[in-house]
């Protein structure tokens, strides 16, 4: 699944919001969100759903279903609305960090992991240390539009979540072309 759809979006918005509202910090039928949405949100790893022992559990009266936000779901919520609104500037260059490795990004995959950086106090899944440094560091490739980056290998692992937040977001086409070419891909557990 690609970018999310409004109506995607804004049933993960009212979950998140109808699972703040109990204690419980579950999200259940009586929210009016259909089950059929929850269910696809859950298969792309945004949500997770209660088992039947947390759905006994929940009051008054049996739910039928209840979800709540995992941390990507978070976070999805927090990258999608700034990626669709702003466009980060180009950062200096810096010293760049020994045990690396070298990974190239084209400028709207870059771009992703900046966007992703600056918004990194609000997301559950914090960029590795270093990885805003190694974006500072980025030169030009010697042919074509791409960036040159050297980075540890929890770095990559961070540069592949915020493209799988781009993918969510906006395009598939960065994350893919990073998988592809540097056998990183970030992958949710779902439940």
């Amino acid at each position: 699944m690609g970018a999310l759809k409004d109506p995607e979006h804004q049933a993960l918005a009212a979950l998140r919001n109808e699972q703040a509202q109990h204690d419980h910090g579950w999200a259940t039928d009586s929210s009016g969100i259909g089950l059929n949405i929850v269910d696809r949100l859950r298969k792309i790893g945004l949500c997770e759903m209660a088992d039947a022992d947390t759905l006994n559990q929940l009051g008054p009266g049996p739910a039928h279903w209840a979800a709540r936000l995992t941390p990507e779901g978070h976070d999805t919520l927090v990258y999608l609305p700034a990626r669709r609104s702003t466009t980060p500037s180009p950062r200096p260059a810096h010293e760049i960090p020994e045990g690396t490795r070298e990974v190239e990004l084209l400028p709207a995959a870059l771009e992703a992991v900046r966007l992703y950086l600056s918004l990194a106090g609000d997301l559950h899944r914090a960029p590795a240390p270093g990885l805003a440094e190694a974006v500072r560091a980025a030169q030009r490739a010697d042919t074509g539009t791409g960036w040159r980056l050297n980075v540890t290998a929890p770095q990559a692992d961070s540069i592949a979540y915020a493209l799988w937040l781009e993918a969510r977001a906006h395009s598939m086409g960065p994350a893919n072309r990073f998988a592809r070419q540097h056998d990183s891909q970030y992958k949710p557990s779902t439940r």
